[in-house]
């Protein structure tokens, strides 16, 4: 059986709720849901109601997570983000490629009538091959 590699953020909820940031079994890993929550349960003033900003975060945050599997966002062939309102499909489309450059991944965009926490419009997760 190949080895499972796990990375944690610490944040309460993945011991909770029994899930990890980002999971690595050989050449695949696939990274959770990421958003601009902060450990502290809210999202910075500056990125409330900011559908850019926040997926810009959530690719940061992504892109640490596969740090730790020794992985980049160059590795990423799978893109599915949500989005809570149309106004913000823009901002997040210019996130993702700012992001992911010309990496140019299979993407999925899902519009939904919210997400974990009310100040949150968008969340992404990606799944990534050596």
């Amino acid at each position: 059986m190949l080895e499972r590699r796990r990375v944690f953020t610490g944040l309460d909820s993945e011991r909770t709720f029994g899930y990890a940031r980002a999971v690595r079994v050989g050449d695949h890993a696939w990274v959770s849901g990421s958003t601009a929550l902060e450990s502290g349960g809210t999202v910075r003033p500056e990125l409330k109601g900011n559908g850019e900003g926040q997926s810009a975060e959530a690719f940061r945050r992504i892109g640490a997570a596969l740090a730790q599997v020794d992985l980049t966002l160059a590795h990423v062939v799978a893109v599915r983000a949500y989005v809570t309102d149309a106004r913000h499909v823009v901002g997040y489309l210019k996130a993702h490629r700012a992001a992911l450059g010309e990496v140019f991944p299979a993407a999925t965009l899902v519009g939904t009538p919210f997400l974990a926490h009310p100040d949150l419009v968008v969340e992404i997760e990606v799944e990534a091959v050596a």
